[in-house]
């Protein structure tokens, strides 16, 4: 009876599925929005998935474990929280914290778990993913683009790059390999290792990343060198350097903004944000976390050029809708005249 009426789930799910997968669209976009274009978040991807007719089948399927003669979702379709589910993978566990203070601000949070602090409070070592269920905001859940999640529980799970190989090759062999008994202390004890060195990779990255911003602010910023992807990476580091690193496109959509202001040596963007105080601008700005350095420019870049500011971007309506917010916020800061 549990596995005919799991089928019944499956073949409604087989047909709603494409509507799962468009949602999944829908929210893969959102997150690369909130934490890439708005935030500028260093990270390495962003994406959501629709779960498959066949996994959810074989998650609809499972008895209860209080009575394994009947299911253990009654209602698979609303119960099965994973239906869309998203996983931003980020280098620094900075980022990590990043991340997860704009999802907690940007969704409506049904529940949070913290798998490493669980782990620490164990006194081992392990798996260090952060786990969200979530529903969209209440202003978002009226749009009519995002109409297919509306009424749907989420999953975001957000991790390091460490995090993420040691997670997935651990639960390709844990799952997918039946593991004799007497074997799997020797599994358990391996894995236990591999994570104690991926913490502490996790841990160089961060010092390393510490170690560059020390270096770059000791480099001179008298030479007028040219602009390039590399040496406005320093720069960056260098007048902001408390601000996250972003990610490396970033820094090239940055610079072609440059180029259109005709600035391509370090000389003359010093020279075009003299007069910027970065740290009112930024207060003006009200950001929810550290911005990341392209970020930091941007607004600058704002406050320096003001209206004028928007006339690079004729053809992009979405971003100067966010650029008319900023002025607006700088106006209101007296920084610059209406």
């Amino acid at each position: 009876m549990q596995v005919e009426w799991a089928q019944q789930a499956g073949t409604l799910y087989e047909r709603v599925h494409q509507q799962y997968v468009g949602g999944a669209r829908k929210l893969e976009a959102l997150i690369n929005e909130l934490i890439g274009e708005e935030e500028g978040i260093n990270y390495l991807t962003a994406t959501a998935r629709a779960k498959e007719p066949e996994s959810f089948l074989a998650k609809a399927s499972k008895p209860h474990p209080d009575d394994p003669t009947r299911p253990k979702y009654d209602d698979p379709l609303e119960q099965i929280t994973d239906l869309v589910a998203a996983r931003v993978i980020t280098f620094l566990v900075e980022a990590v914290d990043r991340v997860c203070e704009v999802i907690e601000e940007e969704f409506e949070i049904v529940e949070h778990t913290d798998m490493g602090a669980h782990t620490r409070a164990q006194g081992v070592f392990g798996y260090a993913s952060k786990h969200y269920l979530v529903r969209l905001n209440a202003h978002r859940r009226e749009l009519p683009e995002y109409a297919v999640l509306k009424n749907l529980v989420m999953e975001i799970q957000v991790r390091t790059a460490v995090q993420h190989a040691w997670a997935e090759f651990e639960h390709d062999i844990r799952y997918k390999l039946d593991i004799p008994p007497g074997r799997r202390p020797e599994f358990d004890r391996r894995f236990l290792l591999a994570a104690a060195l991926m913490e502490l990779a996790d841990n160089e990255f961060t010092e390393i990343d510490r170690l560059y911003r020390e270096l770059a602010a000791t480099a001179s910023d008298k030479a007028p060198l040219d602009l390039t992807t590399g040496t406005l990476t320093t720069y960056l580091t260098r007048r902001y350097p408390d601000a996250p690193h972003a990610k490396t496109t970033h820094y090239a959509w940055v610079l072609g903004i440059l180029h259109r202001l005709g600035v391509t040596t370090e000389e003359q963007l010093t020279a075009l944000l003299k007069e910027i105080d970065s740290a009112a601008v930024q207060a003006a700005m009200n950001h929810r976390a550290p911005a990341g350095t392209v970020r930091r420019l941007d607004d600058d870049l704002l406050a320096a050029e003001g209206p004028g500011y928007l006339d690079l971007f004729p053809d992009e309506e979405r971003r100067q809708k966010i650029l008319r917010g900023r002025l607006k916020a700088l106006i209101r800061a007296g920084i610059i005249q209406p």
